[in-house]
């Protein structure tokens, strides 16, 4: 019995999301339980991020307590090191058959481990975000796939092709007129063919159609290779990549600049305006 348990377990690990089932879930209370005094400062961006999520998904997430969707962060020793422990769960009080008494219980649950440099606040920006997002994202596909509610939400690109695929300008001079012509800023996306943070950035962020939506609404976007594209030579000064520049068309001033993977949540906050 334990054998054929283990069996099921494994085929769910490699072919599911989870043996949990999300059916009927339409309102939680998002939530961040954040035990651990070296990451306190990024639980806003992460409960930002389970909204954004939860808006992707059609939930409501105000006003809902008897249903949680809670992120736990805890330091936990890990050998000779400190690390971190990241929990997705989804309480909830459900009804125990032959019962009429509610019972508060875990109906999600997804925990990893990480062990970022403590000492390097790039690379515990990096992993802890890493796994939040690739957390939500698999909430995110199982509740969809679990209600049929499976669509586009998002364009599937390849480095190749992201340019066509997402309708992004790839010479500045033309980018640069057809913002004067329709009054809008620049939005410069500056990449690398060998640059894994920018295909995370690609795949994660700029493909999601409502933040598409909105860089389009404001600006028009330029995809430019930093090694092989011409461009002024103010946007060359930094050779670290991704770079995202948002760019006064009249005189060609740069209004931010967004250097690095980890800077994607700053430049979310300016997309939406604050």
């Amino acid at each position: 019995m334990r054998i054929l348990l283990w069996s099921l377990l494994s085929s769910v690990t490699i072919f599911a999301q989870s043996f949990y089932v999300l059916t009927g879930v339409d309102n939680y209370d998002a939530i961040v339980a954040n035990m651990s005094p070296k990451t306190a400062k990024y639980s806003a961006d992460i409960k930002s991020l389970m909204q954004s999520m939860s808006k992707e998904i059609g939930m409501s997430v105000k006003g809902h307590p008897s249903r949680v969707l809670v992120f736990v962060i805890r330091d936990v020793s890990m050998g000779d090191t400190v690390g971190l422990e990241v929990k997705l769960e989804l309480g909830e009080y459900v009804l125990r058959e032959g019962s009429t008494q509610r019972v508060f219980g875990v109906t999600y649950e997804e925990s990893k481990l990480i062990a970022p440099d403590f000492k390097d606040e790039e690379d515990v920006d990096d992993q802890l975000a890493d796994m939040v997002e690739e957390m939500l994202e698999k909430f995110k596909l199982q509740y969809l796939e679990d209600n049929k509610q499976l669509s586009k939400e998002k364009t599937s690109v390849t480095h190749e092709t992201f340019a066509k695929d997402m309708g992004y300008e790839t010479n500045y001079n033309t980018a640069l007129a057809k913002a004067k012509k329709e009054d809008k800023a620049l939005f410069i996306f500056m990449t690398t063919s060998y640059c894994p943070w920018c295909r995370k950035l690609e795949n994660r962020i700029l493909s999601q159609h409502d933040i598409d939506a909105k860089i389009k609404a404001k600006y028009i976007p330029l995809m430019l290779n930093l090694d092989k594209d011409s461009y002024p030579e103010q946007f060359a000064k930094t050779r670290f990549t991704p770079i995202l520049y948002i760019v006064d068309a009249k005189d060609e001033s740069i209004k931010h600049k967004f250097v690095g993977y980890s800077a994607r949540g700053e430049f979310l906050q300016v997309l939406k305006g604050k």
